[in-house]
């Protein structure tokens, strides 16, 4: 009752945001509390239902996940998941250590020999099987003893030992591939930070031993000199666990046995070390071959590592673990790549460890779109294709006088930076394309000083004074030359910058405010996550929101104003939509760009959906941990990547059936439920980027604005229920894009139908879909309201359509009645 009590008054106190994710884990924390119940379950039932505790290097609890998925050493995981262990060693009372041979049915490291009794504490037990670092630390760990009293009882049938007398000794992490089961290529090992109890029993204690057949084949008791004999005696004992080797080995023979006595004593134990995690690599048996060797060992080198830096030791620990994340990530790419013979690295998206791989259609599958291949070559080569340069700057008395080299430099960069966006830019009405030109080039650059992660690494405040100060010192500075930023394109924009402030100072008064209002803004913005620790996403929906407000939002904005100012549009273009924004002005709906914000809302979020692989290998992720922590079994982000989140499926990568079984094992399919419930999210906002669309006057002005917008619902519809997003970027087909490009030029009603065909889409694949009851019933609601907006015109079309082939029919008739008046002649 106490227990809810608080629970109660921790929501109270909690923001909304957070107090349906603490409630969720609740729930999910109370449904798993059970008793513990060996009876007639089988060591696929220990596999599947058993919830190891996860933890990070430092040895904190982050999340619990099952036994298969902790032990898998796959593509993507080749160290499996670290998780919490225990190894008890007990001595009778002649200092002898009880042995065990674990079963031959145990499925990892089956017939090894082995100290007393190794396993780990569970999540959802009672008793409690948790330990927070303070009982760690004081040297109590009460839920791995409970763990180990459970165990015992168990895998060898010993009945009454009493927690408090096992002595906890230290830690041991140490990872190892089970090659002597499996051979080289074992797809299961071990990865823990094992911690090491002592039990001693006392003169006239009885203990009566019965070993559970499924669980250990033998058991030996042997004192300090016979240990070392069995351990080179390849005849009778031919097979050691990796976690004892380095017990025996490092601590127990060297050390702890020639002193039992202080070993197991409650008040004087000189071999205590609660503070240390001793790490160890196992190269016996090339024990550190991951996923059949696709990772080597890292262990003994973090030890030497925290030795050398005692005082730094938690975040040396943390950042090795985000490192070694980041390779086995790698291990899927350097997979994809190998199986994709055709991968250049035009295939690979530069990201922190390298590359980042891009997911194409087929070559095949594109031809077999014959729609979308004329569609292409329309675009590229016919009468629909976009400009390539921009148009000549009007001689309206708007415009100062620019140089023509500026000008050139201007619209070279602006290809090199987007190829994208520099076609629809260059296609707008002569008077504004050049304005918007600049307007992209300064933000790009802009975007480049927030990109970096090198150069200001240590200087974050000289990085944040820059970002808020581009508007004013940047901008203003017509010989600014920036040198030690970005690479490649925008390497060249930075160091040639003052080109573009030259064209920008010649630019229309009112054109110039807005660009430098939004860059000020949106630098402000930049500079506020600078220091923000982005490597798990933003923290909720509501920063979620804010910071694609500050990177998009305001582009909308600052485009909507352009437009405006211009005297291209009215001004029901800056008005508010459905949706409101805390960062729009509610006290002026009418011009308080709300509708411009969701437009750039809409592409924002496509993008951070899109892009989740490549921006947590790059450090800074956005998915917002409010919702993708209701999902994770983790408080990791990166954990959607592992194949065993993704549901174990992906043939692409798994192409051998053992090792596909294996993946699929125990395995959930949790990053696709997490994946759709942010395009749910996303697709909100497609209704008030529709009426943003709806209320375009100038054709140009349209084009430019829907092209983005249908790619974006196009990304979504292709992103949706697609594990491939957590193995690189996923694209939609060239021609695809090239269709949906051209017709935009047809107007809204073009456009409206191709929201309503991606809509459509996600809706038919709804009855299959990853994802929670809430979900789908969002989702099916955000669906028909873009097909409800889009009815009208699909209406049309079908009329126009029937109307065409009335006209068709009538003509086939006319022209068959004169072929057979001729004919009968």
């Amino acid at each position: 009752i106490k227990e809810k009590i608080l629970l109660l008054q921790l929501l109270l106190l909690l923001p909304a945001s957070s107090s349906s994710d603490v409630l969720s884990l609740e729930l999910k924390r109370s449904k798993t509390m059970a008793s513990w119940d060996p009876s007639n379950m089988s060591q696929d039932d220990f596999m599947r239902k058993d919830e190891c505790l996860v933890v990070n290097y430092a040895d904190e609890v982050i999340g619990h996940e099952n036994k298969y998925n902790t032990h898998k050493f796959v593509i993507g995981q080749p160290k499996g998941i670290v998780h919490r262990a225990f190894s008890v060693l007990l001595f009778d009372t002649e200092g002898r250590l009880l042995l065990q041979q674990r079963a031959a049915s145990k499925i990892t490291f089956a017939q090894v020999w082995t100290n007393t009794c190794c396993s780990h504490p569970l999540y959802g037990m009672k008793p409690d099987e948790v330990d927070s670092p303070q009982a760690t630390l004081s040297g109590n760990p009460i839920g791995v003893k409970n763990a180990a009293v459970r165990k015992l009882k168990h895998e060898l049938g010993i009945e009454g030992l009493d927690p408090s007398r096992f002595e906890f000794i230290t830690r041991v992490h140490y990872w190892a591939s089970d090659v002597d089961t499996h051979g080289p290529e074992s797809p299961w090992g071990e990865h823990e930070i094992d911690y090491i109890l002592a039990y001693q029993l006392q003169p006239g204690e009885n203990l009566q031993v019965k070993p559970e057949p499924d669980e250990v084949m033998a058991v030996a008791w042997l004192n300090a000199r016979e240990l070392e004999a069995a351990m080179d005696d390849t005849q009778r004992f031919p097979l050691w666990s990796p976690w004892f080797k380095i017990i025996a080995r490092r601590f127990l023979l060297p050390k702890w046995w020639n002193d039992l006595n202080a070993l197991c004593s409650p008040n004087n134990n000189k071999f205590a070390d609660f503070e240390t995690i001793h790490r160890f690599d196992c190269h016996e048996m090339n024990q550190v071959l991951g996923a059949g060797g696709a990772v080597a060992g890292f262990l003994d080198a973090l030890n030497k590592q925290e030795n050398a830096h005692i005082k730094n030791k938690k975040k040396i620990a943390l950042d090795t673990e985000h490192t070694q994340m980041l390779m086995d990530i790698a291990t899927t790419t350097a997979e994809l790549r190998g199986l994709n013979k055709a991968a250049t690295n035009k295939n690979l998206k530069q990201g922190a460890y390298g590359k980042v791989f891009t997911h194409k259609h087929s070559l095949l599958s594109q031809l077999l779109q014959p729609r979308e291949v004329f569609s292409a070559l329309r675009l590229k080569l016919g009468p629909g294709r976009l400009p390539t340069k921009l148009a000549t700057v009007p001689a309206d008395g708007n415009h100062g006088f620019m140089e023509q080299s500026d000008i050139d430099f201007c619209d070279d960069m602006l290809g090199r930076v987007s190829r994208s966006f520099a076609a629809v830019i260059r296609q707008l009405p002569q008077g504004l394309a050049l304005d918007v030109c600049i307007f992209y080039l300064v933000l790009r650059a802009l975007d480049t000083v927030e990109d970096d992660m090198q150069y200001y690494q240590g200087k974050e405040k000289e990085k944040e004074d820059r970002l808020r100060n581009f508007a004013t010192k940047e901008l203003e500075d017509t010989e600014c030359s920036v040198n030690e930023l970005g690479e490649g394109d925008e390497k060249l924009l930075l160091q040639q910058f003052n080109k573009v402030v030259r064209v920008y100072k010649a630019l229309p008064q009112a054109s110039r405010e807005v660009i430098a209002d939004v860059t000020l803004k949106m630098g402000n913005g930049m500079a506020n996550y600078v220091s923000a620790e982005l490597a798990q996403g933003t923290t909720d929906i509501m920063a979620y929101n804010a910071y694609c407000h500050a990177v998009a939002g305001l582009v909308g904005e600052g485009l909507t104003r352009l437009f405006v100012a211009n005297g291209y549009e009215n001004t029901e273009l800056e008005a508010e939509g459905d949706l409101k924004w805390p960062f729009c002005d509610a006290k002026n709906p009418q011009q308080n760009l709300g509708l411009a914000n969701s437009m750039g809302l809409f592409l924002q979020k496509t993008n951070i959906i899109r892009d989740y692989l490549e921006d947590y290998v790059d450090g800074r992720a956005f998915w917002p941990k409010s919702l993708w922590r209701q999902y994770a079994n983790c408080d990791e982000l990166g954990e959607f990547t592992r194949p065993t989140a993704r549901g174990g499926i992906d043939m692409k990568i798994f192409t051998q059936s053992n090792i596909a079984s294996v993946v699929q094992k125990g395995a959930s399919e949790r990053s696709l439920y997490c994946l759709n419930a942010l395009i749910t999210d996303a697709l909100d906002l497609a209704p008030d980027a529709l009426e943003y669309l709806r209320r375009i006057q100038t054709p140009r002005i349209y084009r430019f604005c829907a092209i983005p917008q249908v790619m974006a619902i196009a990304t979504l519809a292709e992103c949706f229920d697609n594990q491939d997003l957590f193995t690189g970027v996923v694209k939609i087909r060239k021609g695809l894009a090239a269709r949906a490009i051209l017709d935009t030029a047809r107007g809204h009603d073009a456009t409206l139908i191709w929201f309503h065909t991606f809509a459509s889409d996600i809706l038919n694949k709804l009855p299959k879909t990853r994802a929670d009851q809430k979900t789908k019933q969002h989702l099916e609601k955000a669906c028909r309201a873009i097909i409800s907006i889009a009815k009208p015109a699909i209406k049309a079309k079908r009329k126009s359509d029937s109307i065409l082939l009335s006209i068709a029919g009538i003509s086939a008739a006319v022209i068959l009645g004169i072929g057979l008046k001729v004919f009968l002649r």
